[in-house]
């Protein structure tokens, strides 16, 4: 059975599967790509041809951008593993570090991320609730 505290940090845990799952999606997800090429010839004519084909995550950014999801998961399961083992101050610094990360990379992929970084602020509003009532429950008896 589980327990208040191991409830409380199932936010985190989500968190983490679904920045896994975002990663994993990019990774799989093929991405159109249209080219636009104008070549010109010898006599002044100008051809253009527009192109259209798909290409993986990888073929479009490279090995950056497979570490740049990399560390997305990494950032997010730290805060799982934080909130599990208690580690209130580093929980604080990943998830602020998250949340940075996210904001940054709002226009691109971050958007993926957003549900992952708003289930680590419940996260946060879930520890808050239940050291309050813990304090509660202290001082009347």
């Amino acid at each position: 059975m589980l327990s208040t505290g191991n409830l409380i940090r199932i936010p985190f845990l989500l968190a983490a599967i679904w920045a896994i799952g975002a990663g994993i999606y990019l990774l799989l997800s093929p991405t159109v790509i249209q080219e636009i090429v104008a070549t010109a010839s010898a006599d002044g004519s100008l051809t253009i041809e527009e192109l259209s084909r798909q290409a993986s995550w990888y073929e479009v950014q490279g090995v950056w951008g497979v570490i740049v999801l990399l560390i997305f998961a990494l950032l997010y399961s730290s805060t799982a593993y934080l909130a599990s083992r208690n580690r209130l101050v580093a929980l604080a610094i990943a998830s602020s570090l998250a949340l940075i990360l996210t904001v940054l990379a709002g226009f691109s992929i971050g958007i993926l991320y957003i549900p992952a970084l708003l289930l680590v602020v419940f996260g946060w509003f879930a520890l808050a609730l239940a050291k309050i009532v813990r304090r509660n429950r202290q001082a009347s008896g």
